[in-house]
């Protein structure tokens, strides 16, 4: 997951630090202060490219997302579904890459949510989105997650008689 971008973002930037060296840009302050950003975005993306330090891992209690520099965690309590989003729009050739999973919260959790934070996924028609997980089909994870999310939900309905 994530790991795509972030080889990109790496190498992208060490190119772009390794030009401003090689042709000597380095000697004006602008060029000394664009080759350490490039450099400190080299480090940034070089800790994505650390195994296990972005996930998504499904469990008994809900979804842990994790990556190096923040921790996330969705209760299946507090979600309604998962939904497909496209983000393909009229494009003659729909990219597979361009799908992403939506997760819409119950109506407790919505209302504990900030009104910016469900504007911004507002025309997305969900709350969230869970990060890219690579060479899984999007829609197949958003039926797999609806089974999972049915399932935690029998289960606590069951231990509740």
């Amino acid at each position: 997951m994530m790991r795509r971008g972030s080889r990109f973002g790496l190498m992208l930037s060490l190119v772009l630090a390794g030009l401003m060296v090689v042709s000597g840009g380095l000697d004006s302050s602008a060029g000394a202060w664009l080759a350490y950003l490039c450099l400190c975005a080299a480090v940034v993306f070089a800790i994505y490219q650390i195994p296990g330090s972005c996930g998504v891992q499904v469990g008994i209690d809900g979804i842990s997302i994790r990556s190096p520099f923040w921790k996330q965690r969705l209760d299946w309590r507090n979600l309604k579904g998962f939904v497909l989003v496209d983000l393909n729009g009229d494009r003659p050739d729909p990219s597979p890459r361009r799908c992403w999973i939506g997760y819409l919260m119950s109506d407790s959790q919505r209302e504990a949510t900030s009104a910016e934070s469900l504007r911004i996924f507002e025309p997305l028609g969900c709350d969230g989105l869970l990060p890219r997980v690579e060479d899984v089909d999007s829609s197949e994870l958003v039926r797999l997650l609806n089974g999972v999310l049915r399932h935690q939900r029998g289960s606590v309905a069951g231990t509740e008689d």
